[in-house]
């Protein structure tokens, strides 16, 4: 019985193991908001920085077409290429959207997410989907 606890104990404390191919996840969700005028009626520009981490133990095919999307209420509002990532390289997109002056006190809810382009190449340069996407309230 001492032995069957040790073992789950090991198991919970060892990390997991790599994905066997490419592994593309959003790392890191980030907002800079530069403040409009609200004298001269203009928007807030909001840059939502996302951070694209291959976590797997492979590069990327070269030539895999895949790019991010940024989502608001269930939208996509904004996309971009996203260029193959060699393993463990962390590549940030930025997506420049505007809001109101009036809204500045309201939080700002995005979605971010990785979409691969040619699914027949999937197992290869994302061989797991659970970490495509972050969500962050700002």
């Amino acid at each position: 019985m001492i032995a069957a606890i040790l073992a789950g104990m090991l198991a919970v404390a060892s990390p997991m193991p790599l994905c066997p191919g490419a592994d593309i996840s959003v790392t890191d969700l980030q907002i800079k908001v530069i403040k409009g005028s609200a004298r001269a009626a203009t928007a807030d520009r909001l840059l939502i920085t996302g951070v694209f981490t291959n976590v797997g133990a492979q590069p990327q095919q070269a030539g895999v077409t895949q790019h991010a999307e940024l989502l608001r209420d269930g939208s996509v509002i904004a996309k971009q290429a996203l260029p193959p990532l060699a393993s463990g390289v962390a590549y940030p997109l930025q997506f420049r959207i505007f809001r109101d002056t009036s809204q500045r006190t309201d939080p700002i809810g995005v979605l971010v997410r990785y979409v691969l382009d040619d699914k027949r190449r999937a197992p290869r340069n994302n061989c797991s989907g659970t970490n495509d996407s972050l969500t962050k309230t700002f």
